[in-house]
């Protein structure tokens, strides 16, 4: 096998486009780009490739202050990438083994979907991710009702029936992006994904992305004229997913009403998945949605140190390279 990098992002384009078949809106390479923007790190896409043509293609950048390399675009939060699932592309399921070995030593790569790599000893778990499938609602929820004790089911029909008597929903205000920003921020304070404002902008890029596919679903609760709840997410071929949201904190339990509503209108309309995304949220257990496991690539420099994000990963002045990448 041969290993080559591409550097260029003009050419890693046309490669994510080549070889990558999306399967969520994130595998999208305009989506990618909102981020790339604002993070700036190079691209270094590992191409593998042997007398058959190309193998596989992992799409990487080089994160220099971190000598990491990580899915593009490198969206890092607390020195770990945000976007899910993303996607490499492998000739056959069985060169998993081979491409991913071949990357770079300080390669860290998360929230891998990878069903056709289990047993393959170099992947972990890393996170849990949740969605909601069609097949688990069943009509008026009657399936999803049955994942809760009929008490519980009916507690939650009931706050969310006190909140709905003065209450509406708003869609695609554009102007209530920065009311997330305020009340994600004002909640979490520096734990927040919005208060980088690398993030926030890409976030920001990303809503008027979708608004101009015709994806967006973003989602305003207001109640006696009073904005409470903002959710950001999008609908496409049939994937309903939530990146975002805020609520206000003087609305305890207001968080109930737009869990309620996206999963009604996925009833409603037939969506077939429900993408709440990765984080261990207890809200998430409560709710009884479906635990997917997303798993993690972590190369060999890393594996006898501290890996990014666990703790602030210690970087010696002087360490043992590998072959410069770039000239």
């Amino acid at each position: 096998m041969r290993i080559s990098y591409i550097t260029e992002l003009e050419e890693c384009e046309r490669l994510w486009r080549l070889l990558i078949r999306p399967k969520s809106i994130s595998d999208l390479w305009e989506f990618r780009l909102c981020f790339h923007r604002y993070f700036d790190h190079r691209p270094c896409f590992l191409l593998v490739e042997d007398r058959e043509g190309i193998a596989g293609m992992v799409p990487l950048s080089y994160v220099e202050n971190m000598d990491l390399f990580v899915f593009f675009p490198g969206e890092l939060w607390k020195d770990k990438t945000w976007i899910e699932r993303t996607p490499i592309y492998l000739r056959e399921p069985d060169l998993i083994q081979d491409v991913l070995r071949s990357c770079p030593k300080r390669t860290y790569l998360r929230y891998m979907d990878v069903p056709e790599a289990i047993g393959f000893a170099d992947l972990t778990v890393d996170e849990i991710g949740y969605v909601l499938y069609n097949r688990g609602l069943g009509p008026d929820l009657a399936h999803y009702r049955h994942r809760f004790s009929n008490k519980k089911f009916k507690a939650i029909l009931k706050e969310v029936g006190s909140y709905m008597k003065n209450a509406s929903f708003h869609l695609n205000r554009l102007e209530d992006f920065d009311l997330i920003v305020d009340m994600s921020v004002e909640y979490y304070g520096k734990d927040s994904y919005l208060h980088d404002s690398r993030l926030r902008e890409g976030f920001r890029d990303i809503m008027f992305f979708l608004q101009q596919r015709g994806w967006l679903r973003m989602v305003s609760l207001e109640i006696e004229g009073r904005t409470v709840a903002v959710d950001l997410g999008a609908l496409r071929q049939g994937t309903y997913t939530l990146f975002l949201g805020g609520a206000d904190r003087a609305f305890p339990g207001v968080a109930k009403v737009m869990n309620m509503h996206h999963i009604e209108f996925a009833s409603e309309n037939g969506i077939s998945k429900v993408d709440f995304l990765c984080g261990d949220f207890h809200w998430k257990k409560l709710w009884h949605l479906d635990p997917e496991p997303l798993f993690k690539f972590v190369g060999p420099a890393l594996r006898t140190e501290d890996q990014p994000g666990e703790q602030q990963m210690a970087m010696p002045k002087e360490r043992e390279k590998e072959t410069p990448l770039f000239v």
